[in-house]
């Protein structure tokens, strides 16, 4: 989660890998049934509003639904916390009437990943705040029987204000994020039973325009700024996974693969002062380095309690970070739990907890998030 540090002693190099990874570093920050079950939702169908991994399972829909909600989440290490309070976004699902199979549409804004650490050194107090949002379309298909097709195009907005306090002077990070992404997916629904799925996000493009600010406070000649402009491309992502259904339970597992040796950076303005040659020659070859592919699990459940409307949901999801020294594994993880709960025949109130965990150069970090949001159907 936190690469504050990493960026703070690299600023005189003005960017580094780390620095390209941080956009799509984070916690994910979707709608509430999509968190509280884990993120498994390649295969979820109808079963799970909301902008999935898949967009092929909109084909499944046969309602329109609106679904809303506001988090407040939490970072904690040793002493230090950090807390957020924000809305999450807007998703709409609108089936169109055709004369065979189903064409499904949807669209809205949500906030994909969040940005939020915080910690004290000897020297310094670190801190971070910020988002990548998503503006999405797609549309589902149902090809054939029971096979559904669909695609998602996606505008990301959104930025990060990284700080580092000392006694006599500051160091200010603020990266602003624009760029395009796009998906594909198919899901098969083979009986009322069991269904799986298949999505590949396509690599995304992101133009970067990073405002660098030091501050000496006892001597603001010193003080200065500076802006460093760069592209970054996040690489293929796979998505593969399964949906059980029966009675009163649902489960849900997804497997997600992404080879970050494959990130790039690239920009026509920042070059290796000594050499006087293009950054991207040498960040590139120090991503190849140290970054490395990762496989993560996500695995969630369903369960409406009998004799009411009501569903419990839950979910886990393993989480391996495409770098090794700084976490304990190199691994974080989560847990998480939420409900729906109708109150009107069209109208469900949900809530969800989620909780990541992980221990960081030694020192034992969390980030917890609140959720509560509206659910309509029509």
């Amino acid at each position: 989660m936190r690469l504050v540090l990493l960026l703070t002693i690299n600023f005189i190099c003005a960017q580094g890998a780390y620095d390209v990874l941080r956009p799509y570093f984070g916690y994910n920050n979707s709608q509430i049934t999509i968190n509280s079950i884990g993120n498994a939702t390649v295969a979820s169908g109808f079963t799970i509003n909301g902008s999935t991994s898949n967009p092929a399972n909109l084909g499944a829909h046969r309602f329109s639904s609106i679904q809303s909600s506001l988090s407040n989440k939490n970072f904690s290490s040793d002493s230090n916390q950090l807390t957020q309070t924000g809305f999450n976004g807007i998703n709409i699902i609108m089936p169109i009437s055709v004369y065979r199979g189903s064409l499904v549409f949807s669209g809205g804004v949500q906030k994909e990943i969040d940005y939020l650490s915080t910690s004290t050194d000897n020297i310094y107090m670190y801190s971070e705040e910020g988002g990548l949002y998503k503006w999405n379309f797609a549309m589902a298909v149902e090809f054939a029987k029971k096979i559904f097709f669909g695609a998602e195009i996606k505008y990301f907005t959104g930025s990060d204000d990284m700080t580092e306090f000392g006694n006599e002077i500051t160091y200010n990070y603020n990266p602003v994020y624009r760029g395009f992404g796009f998906s594909i997916g198919m899901l098969h629904s083979i009986s009322r039973f069991f269904q799986y799925g298949i999505s590949i996000d396509l690599p995304t493009s992101l133009t970067v325009k990073d405002n660098f600010t030091f501050s000496n406070l006892n001597n603001t000649d010193e003080s200065y700024s500076d802006t460093w402009n760069y592209r970054t491309k996040k690489p293929l992502v796979f998505h593969g996974g399964f949906g059980f259904f029966i009675k009163n339970i649902n489960l849900f597992y997804e497997i997600e693969w992404a080879d970050w040796k494959n990130l790039e950076f690239s920009s026509s303005e920042i070059y290796e002062d000594d050499l006087e040659l293009p950054a991207s020659v040498f960040i590139n070859q120090e991503i190849n380095s140290i970054f490395s592919s990762t496989i993560s699990h996500h695995l969630g459940a369903s369960i409406r309690i009998p004799l009411t409307p009501v569903k419990i949901l839950t979910g886990y999801e393993y989480l391996p970070v495409p770098f090794s020294g700084l976490y304990d594994s190199n691994i974080r993880e989560s847990y998480s739990a939420g409900f729906s709960m109708p109150i009107h025949k069209n109208i469900s109130l949900e809530g969800s907890y989620v909780s990541y965990f992980w221990s960081y150069m030694g020192v034992d970090e969390s980030y917890d998030k609140y959720s509560f949001g509206i659910n309509l159907s029509y």
